[in-house]
């Protein structure tokens, strides 16, 4: 799909083979990152400014959409080399300050299912450049005037309990992170908040249908034109009911279940890799469950159907 001539989109391949797109959005007066990907992109950011002919002290902000290891991965070294700006929405502002609070709260929120090992320790942090300072914190609403390109925040919660998507109204252009999750992928992509998740398709959804998005750029999947992104909103939600529907196969064959043992058995089910991402997912399900009244916690972490 054909880009606008003001944004710049710089690509990398994660584990898996799954992609990675960030982008640079270049105005009159100045240009931002919507997020820094991780700190193997460093030198093609730096490209990507000059191939824009963006001067690097013309690099305004940083602008994110969330704050997870792979969107932050070059803000510090963008920051000392060229003086932008972070923006971070305030909930997740610590994890760019502490890596170690990044670290516990986003892969050992369960410590007791989740060990502290090197290798966990190197997935999460191995692709960080390191701590930096948060410049502005930043909510749905706020915008940013490039100079003839302007950029809006909009609130796209689920995969995190606070997520941002940039919305550049003249093009008709819809900026994401991982506002829709990987569907398909070896590992789950968690999602931290069921009926976020489900509220923010709707919204993608609505957008479309209100004529303000045409297109839409993702973080982890290509750019889509505004059809094939709702179609991919309602692939999201055949996810999500896939998920749910095997929680509850699940306790409707035993009397109770665990936590840690909902979590083996789906990733066995779904053929998922058992790791922490989806331990979040599906306690994000459980959470939900619970607040519909489907199941219920007899003790703790251990959850049967009413």
């Amino acid at each position: 799909m054909e880009l606008p001539d003001f944004i710049y989109p710089v690509r990398w391949t994660l584990n898996f083979g799954i992609p990675l797109n960030v982008y640079l959005i270049r105005g009159c007066d100045y240009a931002v990152y919507i997020d820094s990907g991780v700190n193997s992109l460093f030198d093609q950011l730096l490209s990507a400014l000059d191939q824009a002919q963006v001067p690097y002290d013309r690099l305004r902000f940083i602008l994110h959409t969330h704050s997870h290891h792979d969107h932050i991965g070059c803000d510090r070294r963008l920051k000392e080399r060229t003086g932008c700006l972070i923006a971070v929405h305030p909930l997740y502002a610590a994890w760019h300050t502490d890596f170690e609070r990044h670290y516990q709260e986003f892969a050992r929120p369960f410590p007791e299912l989740i060990p502290d090992t090197p290798e966990l320790r190197a997935e999460v942090l191995g692709i960080l450049d390191g701590e930096h300072k948060v410049d502005l914190l930043i909510d749905e609403g706020i915008t940013f005037d490039l100079g003839g390109v302007r950029l809006t925040a909009l609130a796209f919660p689920g995969h995190m309990k606070a997520e941002l998507g940039w919305l550049e109204p003249e093009s008709r252009t819809l900026i994401l992170g991982d506002a829709i999750t990987g569907l398909d992928w070896p590992i789950f992509h968690s999602h931290l908040s069921v009926p976020s998740y489900r509220t923010t398709l709707q919204k993608i959804r609505e957008l479309v249908a209100d004529g303000q998005v045409e297109r839409v750029l993702f973080a982890h999947f290509p750019p889509m034109a505004a059809g094939d992104a709702v179609r991919l909103t309602e692939q999201a939600e055949q996810y999500l009911e896939a998920i749910e529907i095997a929680l509850i196969r699940i306790l409707a064959e035993r009397d109770c279940a665990t936590l840690g043992e909902l979590w083996q058995e789906l990733c066995a089910r779904m053929g998922r890799q058992q790791e922490f991402r989806a331990l979040n997912t599906v306690h994000a399900h459980i959470e939900d469950l619970m607040q519909r009244e489907v199941i219920r916690e007899i003790e703790h972490r251990v959850y049967a159907l009413r």
